[in-house]
């Protein structure tokens, strides 16, 4: 037992000599250097997936507002419309349309269109039927008139005009360009109301 007791003071002097100290000591720089390596590997794999992720969340935040100027776009000339107390013509459509612009604020309203849809009820059949269209942009944002949903012809029953536009943006991203290129996503939002001061909204010169 006292011979065992000697080697281990034996060893715990070595240690505490300053050859054992500096052998301690490049033990706990190399274990430092290593941990430091893997956590440097770490950062570098993960910050590709922290940056996509970044920007996501970024780009989606930054749509999500695009979707909600278009919205108030697409309410704002539809309300405007149906809010008409004469026959409408292009121009005083158009303004409507310049007017409603301006919501959409920073993002660019070269990539906004406006496509406007009107049915009336034939006096013959009593059925509705396309009485004038008015598109407005760089593109159409619907090139055909829409089919009419069952809703929307009953909405129709007092024989009155029913107005549907249409609204589209071209999303094309911004802050995540780097890494999505030139990613381009598109938004449609629509609206269907009746007149609110006549029957009927004529166009004069609306095909």
């Amino acid at each position: 037992m006292a011979i065992r007791n000697r080697k281990a003071l034996d060893a715990g002097a070595d240690e505490l000599h300053p050859s054992g100290v500096s052998r301690l000591v490049r033990r706990l720089r190399h274990g430092r250097s290593a941990e430091e390596g893997t956590a440097a590997i770490e950062f570098a794999i993960l910050l590709p997936v922290l940056l996509v992720l970044f920007l996501g969340s970024a780009e989606a935040f930054l749509m999500s507002m695009a979707s909600r100027k278009l919205t108030r776009v697409t309410n704002t000339v539809g309300d405007l419309i149906t809010q008409a107390k004469g026959t409408l013509n292009q121009q005083a459509i158009n303004g409507y349309y310049a007017a409603a612009r301006h919501i959409m604020g920073q993002f660019p309203t070269s990539r906004l269109a406006l496509s406007v849809f009107t049915f009336t009820v034939d006096k013959r059949t009593k059925r509705p039927k396309l009485d004038w269209q008015y598109h407005r942009g760089s593109y159409r944002c619907r090139s055909r008139a829409p089919t009419l949903s069952s809703e929307q012809v009953a909405s129709m029953r007092d024989g009155n005009d029913l107005v549907l536009t249409y609204g589209c943006y071209k999303y094309r991203v911004s802050l995540g360009r780097l890494v999505f290129s030139k990613l381009e996503m598109r938004i449609e939002e629509q609206i269907s109301l009746r007149p609110r001061q006549r029957m009927r909204v004529p166009c004069s010169d609306c095909s």
